[in-house]
């Protein structure tokens, strides 16, 4: 009898092996035709998603789509496609979610997103500008701090009134701008916790310029380059500490690795951190694009977008004609906020969280 329960438990120890090794994420790779299109198929087990590329004759398509390790291999069940002339459409049917419609004529790709019926009931003003929806905290920089769009409660911390905000930063719950009642440089950053709708003050040992430019987030601090002193620092918001991070040699950089570049490639250009999400947004042009990880394909969204307010996951909001848009890469756009101002005066003054 003894013999027997030792057997079933080697048997049962096996069986528990079995099943860890088999849905145990690996990167891996692999190649097959469904309808028609040569696919090949991808998991990235370091920033768990899944990638397809999809070719046919001289078409190339890309789609990524974040998810969990499965042991299944070829998950695409099905390649849908429009051809009209010299363009093709496609979107791809897989087990694990669809992707969008994306576009493609002589090697530039358009998302086919729905853009039509756009409605603009308002339910809301301040001052000079519409509300259209509140499913979001809006605030508008005021010249001394910051006013609650829907509330219509400012805060208020800088003593003279300062037009001037292209030295912010937005980043968790938190908006950080330089003290703008000091002239050439400053001594102190101001916090504002949109959670207590409180300031708090970043006391700096020395002087930054107001030649300076943020870089970007690595490891939840927040990094700026001041081109007057070719210095570099990061800044955490939480602990509200600054901390410099440059040398005489140089600073770091981030595009998914950490290295350490030459002060003059940050001093003689505008250096930003790229980001390790499987889908960027990003300006060129007035033009607004995404890409996905792992590919240098980029994807136009819409044209005549001024600034790109917030991002999370597959939906960005943006400004454009001095509309406040939500959109996503595969949902319609919806309109938030309008106001004419903001058509000539945008730039760091909205902040949508």
């Amino acid at each position: 009898m003894k013999k027997y329960i030792r057997l079933l438990i080697v048997i049962i120890i096996l069986i528990c092996i079995f099943i860890y090794f088999k849905n145990k994420a690996i990167n891996y790779e692999i190649d097959y035709v469904i309808d028609d299109y040569q696919v090949k198929e991808k998991y990235d087990k370091k920033n768990k998603y899944y990638s397809y590329t999809v070719d046919k004759d001289e078409y190339t398509f890309y789609f990524a789509i974040n998810h969990s390790y499965l042991s299944k291999r070829k998950l695409v069940n099905k390649v849908n496609s429009i051809n009209n002339d010299d363009q093709l459409c496609i979107n791809v049917e897989t087990k694990i979610g669809n992707t969008e419609t994306i576009c493609e004529k002589n090697k530039e790709y358009e998302n086919l997103s729905l853009k039509e019926d756009i409605k603009y009931e308002t339910i809301d003003n301040y001052e000079d500008i519409k509300i259209y929806d509140k499913s979001y905290e809006y605030y508008e920089w005021n010249g001394y701090g910051l006013t609650n769009i829907v509330t219509k409660k400012e805060y208020k911390v800088l003593e003279k009134e300062s037009y001037n905000n292209s030295l912010s930063y937005k980043y968790d719950n938190y908006v950080l701008f330089a003290n703008y009642d000091e002239k050439n440089e400053f001594n102190k950053f101001y916090i504002f916790n949109v959670k207590t709708k409180k300031f708090n003050v970043l006391k700096l040992k020395k002087a930054i310029s107001y030649d300076s430019y943020f870089q970007g987030v690595y490891k939840e601090k927040i990094y700026l380059f001041d081109r007057n002193k070719s210095t570099q620092y990061s800044i955490d918001l939480k602990k509200k500490q600054i901390t410099k991070t440059s040398d005489s040699e140089g600073a770091i950089y981030f595009d998914g690795e950490v290295s350490h570049k030459p002060l003059n490639n940050f001093k003689y250009n505008d250096l930003y951190f790229k980001n390790t999400n499987t889908i960027s947004f990003y300006i060129e042009n007035n033009i607004l694009y995404y890409s996905y990880l792992g590919s240098d394909i980029k994807i136009k969204m819409l044209s005549n977008v001024q600034e790109i307010l917030s991002i999370k996951d597959d939906k960005v909001i943006y400004l454009s004609d001095g509309i406040v848009y939500e959109d996503g890469i595969k949902s319609s756009m919806r309109p938030l906020l309008e106001s004419m101002e903001w058509q000539f005066h945008n730039s760091s003054i909205i902040y949508v969280f």
